[in-house]
């Protein structure tokens, strides 16, 4: 029987690209490398397990990852680039570096810093120190965080509100330093000020009167 002229066509919902599916199983499998890891550590988790939580199949895993390690540089990379994302201000180019270390020290007392939960700074170095390909990446995305940062002292110097005396590339890295050594101290359960730290910091950024 023909179709009623005057029927509404009928949608069918559109259908998921095989890319589409294949990125959120990846997405998956991180998410809960990054869940697994952060209650049980870095060795401790299976791969088994691992997918288990993400519901997937070891085959599916290895579709996404060649090895452990492959999967370990993901889950890393994808907190890093976080990490990076929720603290570097964009938008107001004159006040983005001081913004920058605010909203940091903001994040880092409040705890809501992307993170492994409870994986400490020193066994990710330790995990660099194990794998030369972890190392390497891990690297790799430290300095794209450190040119983003130099980017800001850049324009802050362009408008006037960072000194013009300092290198903004040192200034970077620098930064990108007390990020790794206020981790530390965190880990160690070492008090000290992380506001009043970056209030003087900022100070000493500023572009003197």
């Amino acid at each position: 029987m023909p179709p009623d002229e005057d029927e509404p066509p009928k949608h069918e919902l559109p259908r998921r690209s095989r890319d589409d599916s294949k990125r959120e199983t990846r997405e998956a499998l991180i998410a809960a490398g990054v869940a697994a890891f952060a209650e049980e550590g870095l060795d401790a988790p299976s791969l088994d397990s691992i997918c288990a939580r993400a519901g997937f199949t070891r085959g599916a895993f290895y579709v996404h990852f060649k090895d452990r390690e492959d999967f370990l540089i993901a889950v890393m990379t994808k907190q890093l680039e976080a990490l990076f994302d929720a603290v570097i201000a964009t938008g107001d180019a004159a006040f983005d570096l001081e913004r920058t270390i605010e909203m940091y020290v903001t994040a880092l007392v409040a705890g809501t810093l992307p993170s492994l939960g409870t994986v400490q700074f020193h066994q990710l170095l330790a995990a660099c120190a194990r794998s030369s390909r972890v190392r390497e990446q891990t690297v790799q995305v430290i300095g794209e965080g450190a040119r983003r940062v130099a980017t800001a002292v850049r324009e802050g110097q362009g408008a006037g509100t960072v000194r013009p005396d300092v290198q903004a590339d040192q200034i970077a890295t620098l930064l990108v330093a007390l990020v790794a050594g206020a981790q530390t101290l965190l880990d160690l359960q070492y008090p000290y000020d992380a506001v009043a730290a970056s209030q003087d910091l900022s100070r000493m950024l500023k572009r003197p009167r």
